[in-house]
């Protein structure tokens, strides 16, 4: 599989839509909560924000399927760690660090929980996440392990133990599916993978602006009026069609984004985009504590005493372009820096391709490309 610049895209802006959703969100619940107004628009920019994690899943499913079927497990395992835990670990000890300190959370202190999430047993065993936004790489390592393991036994071992291995990581795969309806992202993002292995389909321009402005049309519609809880996703009475639809949108439009050659695409390549997708995973995690100490900064200089419609636009962008910034350093020291190290290679080789439909990068960069 090439690298894809435009998916590369895609990332960042899901990663901006779930920050500008919770800088909005925190920014009305803190200071304007009684602002009917605001209330109505940052709902829906939370709902529809928030929608960016499922964009995340459908990424991750699409890369890591290419991956599984290109690493041992042992060098799959070293890549996924290296390029996940170091950030997760950092910002999982930070947070419980800071909670030990301020108690802000009584009910998520204590090792046992510390452990747990760490382990990422925490989905198993009931208790919360950690630092924020945590929950969401606990389902994709569970994801990352289930597939690997099912693709492995069905696809490349030669063990005895092949169809024992197979039914267990099938169960495992059936149970966070079943347990987590979100998890059916990840399930259409690596579907959109085999048919481009199979297909290997090319959409023109014009279709494939077409298809992704419509399949846009009812993401929004859908995204930005409704909130899916994660493990009920496919089962809320009256919400299943809408849920259903909003998943083959999803998938139809990263498909045009994946497979066409149209403007979507090629703004997805421009090269603020890119930067953005390149942090994405790390401004993921940061982004919550730059919130934290902004929402602190503004309660000491009482903006709550000013019109929301005169405070809002200058700390959304004061609050993403440091969110960038920190991120970006957090980036290169904690996320590239240990894997560089270790495997010798930058993550991301060819970031200028001359045709953004022309995916030139080689694989091995592309399956190492974050999901976040």
């Amino acid at each position: 599989m090439k690298f894809s610049q435009s998916l590369h895209g895609l990332r960042g802006v899901a990663s901006v839509m779930v920050l500008i959703a919770h800088i909005s969100f925190g920014f009305w619940d803190h200071f304007y909560h009684d602002d009917a107004v605001l209330a109505r628009i940052v709902h829906h920019v939370a709902y529809l924000g928030t929608y960016g994690v499922e964009l995340f899943f459908v990424i991750s499913g699409y890369v890591i399927t290419s991956s599984c079927l290109r690493y041992s497990p042992r060098e799959f395992a070293g890549r996924r760690f290296w390029r996940l835990y170091p950030v997760f670990a950092l910002f999982t000890l930070l947070y419980f660090v800071l909670n030990l300190v301020t108690r802000y959370e009584p009910v998520k202190l204590g090792v046992g929980k510390l452990l747990l999430n760490l382990t990422f047993l925490d989905l198993f065993a009931g208790t919360p996440a950690l630092t924020p936004n945590a929950w969401s790489i606990t389902y994709e390592v569970w994801y990352y392990i289930a597939t690997y393991g099912l693709l492995w036994f069905l696809l490349r071992s030669t063990s005895p133990w092949r169809v024992v291995g197979a039914i267990a990581f099938m169960t495992l795969a059936g149970y966070m599916l079943a347990a987590y309806d979100i998890t059916i992202y990840f399930v259409g993002g690596a579907l959109l993978y085999f048919l481009q292995q199979r297909l290997r389909p090319v959409i023109a321009a014009g279709p494939a602006t077409a298809m992704a402005l419509a399949a846009l049309v009812v993401i929004v519609a859908i995204a930005g009026t409704m909130d899916f809880p994660t493990n009920t996703y496919l089962e809320m009475p009256g919400m299943v069609l809408p849920a259903v639809a909003l998943v083959v949108a999803t998938l139809i439009f990263v498909q045009a984004v994946l497979f066409g050659q149209g403007a979507l695409s090629r703004l997805l390549c421009t090269a603020p985009v890119r930067f953005v997708g390149t942090i994405s995973y790390t401004l993921y995690l940061a982004h919550p504590y730059v919130y934290i100490a902004m929402r602190e900064l503004l309660r000491r200089v009482g903006v709550g005493n000013y019109p929301w419609q005169i405070t809002l636009l200058p700390y959304l962008v004061a609050t993403i372009a440091i969110a960038l910034g920190v991120s970006w350093v957090i980036h290169k020291l904690v996320e590239v820096g240990p894997y560089e190290l270790i495997y010798g290679n930058r993550i991301y080789r060819d970031p200028k391709p001359a045709d953004p439909t022309e995916h030139a990068q080689p694989a091995e960069a592309a399956m190492e490309t974050n999901p976040r």
